[in-house]
């Protein structure tokens, strides 16, 4: 046993000892297990300990202590385990002792923690899931006010917790060199991760530091909301990750990550509403430089949130809002896929979802991790992809920091709500959705000039080349796609096709019929021949194959008709439509609805030559056959559909 000089912490120790009520030792492992199960995400544990990080070097500023005010993050992906470095006020040797105990805080409110000033943990069961969700864990403390250094480490606390070990877990003195050395005051903690632990590997979360970085500023006190307010200390944040032998390091910005401050070569044209209303009437029709965005944010303060809320809104939540004093961040992108777009720059990839659309809640300058979907009561389908965080002052967290208490979830909730029927009604400023986006385009095209070089630079990126078809490049708007797909008719690629007629005033822009012979070329399904034809079972045994007339949109992407039946005032119907020609689609996840490709196994499915998908809606039992033209191309150039050749045509630009 190790007595530490100057105290009466003597090593090895039970910190579970520390409790006030010395519960019988099952009773303490329940307790542990309760805590343990309040968190259920991989980044929590880094969450955790980067907050109480935090909360210590602004401690440090409050107290009187200067720079280095420093917060380092180190990933070791080869070894499998993080650590956090501080230079915050530091603990006692008594304090590292007792901090794994669970509601053991030293986190005291004091004069100088006012309102707006309030920790961001304060429960003081973070330590404790820190010491006993994992079998290693390694804490190093010097005190500011006496210069005092203690070195321990616990080993097996997650193994007890799940009762795979009998004896308790102990907490021992480390003799092994510490960062602190040469350092005033701080706090090292370092975490080891194996198979039995929240995550297992952290290779498998991910190898890229720019992950990592995104990670610890949309998920961690790292990624500051200072919504309306200066951080308490302007301290410095840094990303050291090691990999292979590898170690990369990175300066962060400590403060939150908006959509909105992603950049990209050219830019995003992302629009400050704030900003521009101040300049330009919510009631003018907007200038030309202003339309086609790419996205829109804005930021509200708590009383222009009390001018959106509802008379009785503002009289039932009259407490909460003095009380917690919200602030509201919003985004939205004028389609899906911008997500992916984000996420890509920020990550490196774009199936991460570190950037997505939903409803955080903030609280003391951190978020909770739980993320929710918006609860709309108008422009339900448009909600989906608008991100909305909503930050309260000295609201009530649960254990596991995933939510707050009935009442401000409530009020967020209803703030998120009139956020979003706001920026439906701004959607005229936003590019239509269906559009992609090529960097190399002139985003205003403010005249002919800018046009002509729009098209000719589309041409020679995206060529077409089919015979007797005239487009020589992919369409890059709906009409495009309307003059492709009458041209493609016209060449026999959908068997019995009759068109009533086209129109660009009508509510739906076609109407169709098929009509032909059973054995008309390309009608039945051939895998190598006819791939978008029709099963046996769909032709039948009549003398000819028809169908009823047929209404048909045309939109240059599928995101487009999403956005178009999510769009309160349109006057079309997802039930009227039964076929969606357009060129592809952007996004890959379009929420409420279910995108089904045709393939040999569900043949059966196609009522419709050259159909390619279906387009189901969450609680809809219609369905709309979509035809995504560059499937349809691929095909014919493929040699997979016979299309007929009139003569040979020049095809590129010059």
């Amino acid at each position: 046993m190790t007595a530490l000089p100057g105290t009466t912490v003597t090593f090895p120790l039970d910190p579970l000892d520390f409790i006030a009520h010395k519960d019988a030792m099952e009773n303490r492992r329940r307790a542990i297990q309760g805590i343990l199960e309040s968190y259920h995400g991989n980044y929590d544990v880094l969450a955790e300990a980067v907050q109480n990080a935090v909360d210590a070097v602004e401690d440090a500023h409050l107290a009187g202590y200067g720079d280095p005010f420093l917060v380092e993050v180190t990933i070791n992906l080869t070894n499998n385990w993080i650590s956090v470095l501080d230079t915050g006020i530091g603990m006692s040797p008594e304090q590292v002792a007792a901090a794994c105990a669970p509601s053991i805080s030293f986190k005291s409110p004091t004069a100088k923690r006012d309102k707006k000033n309030l920790y961001r943990g304060y429960k003081g069961v973070g330590l404790t899931f820190l010491a006993y969700g994992t079998d290693d864990i390694t804490i190093h403390s010097k005190q500011a006010s006496s210069g005092a250094l203690t070195k321990a480490r616990m080993q097996y606390g997650c193994a007890w917790a799940k009762e795979k070990k009998s004896d308790p877990a102990l907490l021992a003195e480390d003799n092994t060199e510490s960062p602190l050395e040469n350092l005033a005051r701080g706090t090292f903690i370092k975490i080891q991760f194996s198979s039995d632990t929240r995550p297992r590997s952290l290779p498998k979360l991910a190898t890229d530091q720019r992950v990592w970085a995104t990670v610890l500023r949309t998920r961690t006190a790292i990624g500051q909301i200072l919504l309306g307010r200066s951080p308490i200390v302007k301290f410095k944040a840094r990303l050291v990750v090691m990999h292979g032998g590898v170690t990369q390091e990175e300066n962060l910005e400590p403060k939150f990550l908006y959509p909105n401050e992603i950049e990209r070569k050219p830019a995003f044209r992302f629009l400050d509403l704030v900003k521009y209303h101040k300049e330009n009437s919510e009631t003018t029709k907007p200038p030309a430089d202003k339309i086609r965005q790419d996205g829109l944010y804005l930021t509200w303060p708590t009383d222009r949130i009390i001018e959106e809320l509802t008379s009785d809104q503002q009289q039932g939540f009259a407490e909460q809002l003095k009380e917690f004093l919200p602030f509201v961040y919003a985004f939205v992108p004028y389609q899906g896929s911008v997500w992916g777009d984000l996420n890509q720059l920020a990550t490196g990839s774009k199936v991460r979802s570190h950037m997505q659309a939903g409803l955080i809640i903030g609280v003391n300058r951190q978020r909770l991790a739980d993320i929710s979907v918006i609860q709309a009561t108008r422009f339900e389908t448009f909600s989906r992809n608008v991100l909305v965080i909503v930050h309260f002052d000295g609201a009530r967290s649960d254990q596991g920091r995933k939510t707050v208490d009935v009442d401000a979830l409530d009020l967020a909730n209803k703030i998120a709500d009139r956020v979003v029927q706001y920026l439906g009604k701004q959607r005229e400023l936003l590019k239509p959705a269906g559009e992609s986006f090529d960097p190399d385009n002139r985003e205003i095209e403010k005249d002919h000039a800018d046009w002509l070089f729009n098209v000719k630079t589309h041409a020679q990126k995206f060529p077409l080349h089919l015979p007797s078809v005239t487009f020589i490049s992919t369409p890059l708007t709906e009409q495009d796609v309307v003059g492709l797909f009458h041209q493609l008719s016209s060449s026999g690629v959908f068997a019995g096709l009759r068109v009533y007629a086209t129109s660009q005033i009508a509510t739906y822009d076609c109407l169709i019929e098929f009509d032909c012979a059973p054995d008309a070329a390309g009608l039945n399904y051939s895998e190598t021949e006819s791939p978008f034809g029709l099963s046996p079972y769909i032709v039948g045994t009549k003398r000819r194959y028809s169908t009823r007339p047929l209404t048909l949109e045309f939109k240059n992407n599928l995101d487009g008709l999403i956005a178009d039946l999510g769009d309160e005032n349109t006057s079309k119907s997802f039930g009227h439509i039964d076929i969606c020609v357009c060129w592809t689609m952007i996004g890959d996840k379009f929420p409420g609805y279910e995108i089904e490709t045709i393939k040999e196994t569900n043949l059966d499915e196609r009522a419709f030559p050259g159909v390619t998908h279906l387009l189901r809606r969450d609680g809809d039992t219609h369905k709309i056959g979509l035809i995504l033209l560059k499937e349809v191309t691929d095909a014919i150039r493929a040699g997979r559909i016979g299309i007929l050749v009139s003569k040979p045509l020049r095809t590129g630009v010059s």
